[in-house]
């Protein structure tokens, strides 16, 4: 009987978008389950009657095409690299101007400005510099929780923008609440108190 899923997209294995590993931050988030005794412990809470809701739901995205459908998981995480233009290097060509869905670059003054709080860092902007004047910021994870389908479908909420190792403090913060609550309720609700 699985107490819980985590689904990660193609980042791993080459996908042309991914702007993060999903592999690595997986590995720390399983052994975050192990060291917990998650499995375990969650059996002895619910018996053996487990329903679909009650299985903890982890989704991992490598970009912000969200492949693994962390929006609809209980905890989802979704990798974000920011641009980092040379000024110097740049010669306004635009190109990242128009690659960008968000809206979030514009040229100003001779430079190309980047609006942070639209910025998804999918890294369409790298992409069509042929310059190379667009490199990566480190890498980071929009955290999500308390998405859910079902009679009363809920999005999850972005809640912060993470490390991989503050994910896995996080996710053990997540499991406690879980594991202290009743059984009764969906993780997605306990998740949002």
């Amino acid at each position: 009987m699985d107490f819980y899923k985590i689904e990660g997209c193609k980042s791993s294995r080459g996908c042309p978008r991914a702007v993060g590993n999903t592999g690595i931050l997986q590995e720390k988030l399983e052994g975050v389950i192990k060291t917990t005794n998650f499995a375990q412990k969650r059996q002895n809470q619910l018996g053996s009657e487990l329903k679909h809701h009650q299985i903890f739901k982890i989704g991992l995205a490598g970009c912000a095409n969200c492949c693994s459908q962390p929006q609809i998981k209980d905890v989802g995480f979704v990798a974000k690299s920011l641009p980092v233009i040379d000024q110097e290097a740049c010669m306004l060509c635009g190109r990242c101007v128009r690659a960008c869905k968000e809206r979030s670059l514009s040229i100003l003054d001779r430079e190309v400005h980047l609006n942070k709080e639209k910025c998804l860092g999918c890294g369409d902007c790298r992409r069509v510099c042929s310059i190379g004047a667009i490199s990566a910021s480190p890498l980071i994870w929009r955290l999500l929780i308390g998405g859910k389908l079902g009679r009363h479908p809920r999005l999850a909420k972005e809640i912060r923008e993470i490390s991989s190792q503050e994910g896995a403090l996080f996710l053990e913060k997540c499991i406690n609440k879980v594991l202290n609550s009743s059984p009764q309720e969906r993780i997605a609700d306990i998740l949002m108190e």
